[in-house]
């Protein structure tokens, strides 16, 4: 029995929002044929993202090389609304590099619907139709206008929400309204602090849930135990990453009027490249650090 041909890469992920390389969402991809990782093959994958952009009418943005005692991290901005396609992008651009240069990329992918990493026309092509499956066509127009009214806006796989708790409204990607659709004088958000750090991430967070609620806030909090309301465990998680997705669902959930969220207080690891985007303008934005955390908040309720 043959054994299996490895994979040319090591890893490959979405860049959600603000991340190691940049400070918008995109894709990175790990290389894994040793270091250090040859210079031409870098440049030809750099030439390949620009080809791709081109295609795909992307705008030009960061495209970052990171190499390290394994390989090199190649990680580049793109939409946000296209990141699974960027993932494929980057994955295309990479193995594409490597077959032009008569490396092996290993087993060829026979199905429908793969870039065969030999025919670039026919290869942007598939990546044009992708592209064109997965954007939201409305959404760089509805994040121009959260900002300009202050509001949080928060997108995932399949829904967008603007506001939070009481004050928020929730579409499914595939309904979004136009930016006067919205009601805007209907929705507020709520002032939220990011925890993040190598240790101390959730006893910071207990402190600060615990200082908001003894000052009578109605308060929302995540850390490795779970998301809490008003200190009562609603959900369980593992990991801070899981627990930051459920304090978004938990915020951005409409609750009723007499019941106003105050405040959340949420536990990520600086490390994860999967958190939720955040794509707002807050309306103050004071951070102080710790040794081992920091702490960055919008404009708390008096």
């Amino acid at each position: 029995m043959s054994e299996s041909v490895p994979l040319p890469f090591d890893d490959l992920r979405r860049l959600t929002g603000p991340n190691l390389y940049f400070a918008g969402p995109g894709a990175v991809l790990e290389t894994m044929v040793g270091a250090p990782v040859p210079t031409a093959l870098i440049e030809d994958w750099k030439r390949r993202i620009a080809r791709a952009r081109a295609a795909l009418g992307w705008p030009d943005g960061p495209v970052t090389v990171r190499e390290h005692a394994s390989g090199a991290s190649l990680a580049f901005a793109a939409p946000g609304d296209m990141l699974y396609t960027a993932a494929d992008v980057n994955e295309w651009a990479w193995l594409s590099a490597l077959a032009a240069a008569g490396r092996g990329i290993g087993e060829p992918a026979l199905q429908p619907g793969h870039p065969s990493f030999v025919d670039e026309d026919a290869d942007l092509r598939l990546l044009c139709a992708i592209a064109a499956t997965e954007s939201l066509p409305r959404l760089p127009a509805l994040q121009e206008a959260a900002r300009a009214h202050g509001m949080p806006l928060l997108l995932d796989d399949e829904r967008l929400s603007i506001g939070m708790g009481s004050g928020s409204l929730t579409w499914d990607n595939a309904a979004l309204p136009m930016p006067d659709e919205v009601p805007w004088q209907d929705l507020h958000a709520i002032p939220v602090a990011l925890v993040t750090g190598s240790n101390g991430k959730t006893t910071t967070v207990r402190l600060l849930t615990a200082i908001a609620i003894a000052h009578g806030w109605h308060t929302a909090n995540s850390c490795t135990d779970g998301l809490y309301l008003d200190g009562a465990l609603i959900e369980g998680a593992t990991t801070p990453a899981p627990a930051a997705r459920a304090a978004c669902c938990a915020i951005a959930a409409p609750r009723p009027r007499s019941w106003k969220l105050r405040a959340a207080v949420c536990c990520a690891a600086a490390w994860r490249s999967n958190a939720p985007t955040w794509p707002w303008s807050p309306m103050s934005a004071p951070t102080t650090s710790a040794n081992t955390a920091s702490t960055t908040s919008t404009a708390w309720p008096t």
